[in-house]
């Protein structure tokens, strides 16, 4: 897979199971990988954009089309909206609900 988002974003997130076999050009990552990626994202001084949430069926990740998105407010510095876009990102992986008969991975769009 060639660079997706930039070299410091995909450094981070390639840790996760590419996505590449259902046609989308990022990587999954599991709740604690998810969280681990946000924290070294909001130290580089990454933004989060949003996320999508999937699920392991049989052998393949399937989005299950829940997600996440933050826009940049009006006149937010940067410092301001990489701090509210880690936050966001990270309660919703936090708070997502996870069932014990699934496994669920979580594919993040850093600002580029």
């Amino acid at each position: 897979m060639d660079t997706i988002w930039s070299k410091e974003s995909d450094a981070i997130l390639k840790v996760g199971r590419s996505l590449e076999d259902v046609g989308v050009y990022n990587w999954a990552l599991t709740k604690t990988e998810a969280l681990m990626a946000l924290d070294r994202l909001e130290a580089e001084g990454i933004a989060i954009l949003g996320g999508d949430v999937y699920v392991m069926q049989i052998d393949s990740l399937q989005s299950n089309y829940d997600n996440w998105y933050c826009d940049r407010d009006e006149n937010e510095s940067t410092l301001a909206f990489v701090s509210r876009s880690i936050a966001k990102a990270r309660e919703y992986v936090t708070n997502y609900k996870l069932s014990r008969d699934a496994e669920y991975y979580f594919a993040i769009v850093p600002e580029c």
